[in-house]
């Protein structure tokens, strides 16, 4: 497991000896996030990777939100449908990042025009409708009780982006770093100032039967 700090333009200096490590985290500022990327579990996984995976997800305090990915161009595997129906019985907080979706939009060197792209975000909403769809199926057959799977599906790609202007931004990955940092509370503005939530901005439901 790899551990990335993010403090939100807070600098941290010096990165320390190994000897001051618990200090050093000590110090690290509120405010930031620390962004665990764990392995997978394809042909090259261990069983122990899983134990100790298992343990964070179950057992870490701190932990906002789990992100799964899935390959948009295989869609769900069977390993896939039993993470996120063992986070779902768990109460873990989950959400679920569709990766490759160039495939699907993109899949030449040449840019989609106005219709293949069209037709490409058709399958991709078709994909995701799927993905939910499979998930409350699977719910069901395990006797889970619960609202349906509706937490919107992040979908991105790494490697491609319909900006010709900007081609540094690759598509969906704005929204997947702000679906991290909306978990741990650091929404900011565009002049990267904190939000903070105000209580008009909470309505309370009054339930008739209370």
């Amino acid at each position: 497991m790899n551990g990335f700090g993010v403090t939100g333009g807070i600098p941290l200096g010096k990165a320390p000896e190994e000897g001051e490590r618990k200090e050093a985290w000590r110090r690290f500022p509120r405010g930031g996030v620390v962004v665990v990327d764990m392995p997978g579990y394809g042909g090259g996984s261990r069983e122990d990777w899983g134990k100790e995976i298992m343990k964070v997800l179950e057992g870490r305090k701190q932990l906002r939100r789990t992100f799964v990915l899935v390959d948009a161009e295989h869609g769900l595997k069977g390993t896939d449908v039993q993470l996120l129906m063992h986070l779902r019985q768990q109460g873990i907080a989950h959400q679920i990042i569709l990766s490759k979706v160039d495939k699907l939009l993109y899949p030449s060197a040449k840019p989609p025009g106005p219709q293949r792209l069209s037709n490409g975000l058709l399958k991709l909403r078709d994909l995701c409708t799927g993905i939910r769809r499979h998930l409350n199926q699977e719910a069901v057959k395990a006797g889970h009780r619960g609202r349906d799977t509706l937490l919107d599906i992040l979908c991105c790609s790494s490697e491609k982006g319909l900006d010709e202007k900007n081609r540094h931004r690759k598509l969906g990955i704005d929204e997947v770093r702000w679906a991290v940092l909306s978990a741990c509370g650091l929404e900011c503005d565009e002049q990267g100032n904190r939000k903070r939530m105000l209580m008009r901005d909470i309505k309370i439901l009054e339930n008739d039967d209370d």
